[in-house]
């Protein structure tokens, strides 16, 4: 029997840090990515969490993540499949995500996980091209992305965090 490995995807806080503890204390995962945009909110967010998550958080700094020693950008494999993530700013996505597709392509990367967009995305890989998806913006309507990775195959999902 094959195990699946679930992965949350975050993006574009900016502020929500409610929504994002919301997150934190409602969904398991095996490891989340964090795409820029608000990282005070997340360093925050776990600050106030009564436990630590169980699983490790690869983050990003976003164009408005200022004085933050992140990087732009990284790669982790999980399950057979090689994951480039980026906020997406310097690759111009919200001119498109063509760039970043074949920029992460390029590096051998399965799929490119990118947010700045504030809107969802989900493009399958063309030629040497990587799969794109964005989460959409966790402030602008409470969008974060669910990736679910079996035997090397992706199923892409997005959720909406509860509006009290």
């Amino acid at each position: 029997m094959s195990e699946t490995t679930k992965i949350l995807v975050i993006s574009d806080v900016h502020g929500r840090m409610r929504d994002l503890r919301w997150v934190l204390q409602n969904e398991t995962a095996d490891a989340m990515f964090y795409l820029g945009d608000g990282l005070y909110d997340l360093n925050g967010a776990l600050e106030l969490n009564k436990t630590p998550v169980p699983y490790p958080i690869y983050r990003v700094a976003g164009n408005c993540d200022v004085g933050y020693q992140e990087p732009t950008e990284g790669m982790a494999p999980f399950a057979g499949v090689l994951f480039f993530y980026t906020h997406g700013h310097h690759y111009g996505v919200k001119m498109g995500s063509e760039r970043l597709a074949e920029s992460a392509g390029e590096r051998g990367a399965d799929v490119a996980l990118f947010g700045h967009t504030h809107r969802r995305e989900l493009v399958r890989g063309v030629g040497t091209a990587a799969t794109v998806f964005n989460p959409g913006s966790l402030r602008d309507g409470g969008s974060y992305g669910v990736i679910k990775v079996t035997d090397g195959q992706c199923e892409f999902s997005w959720k909406r965090v509860p509006q009290f």
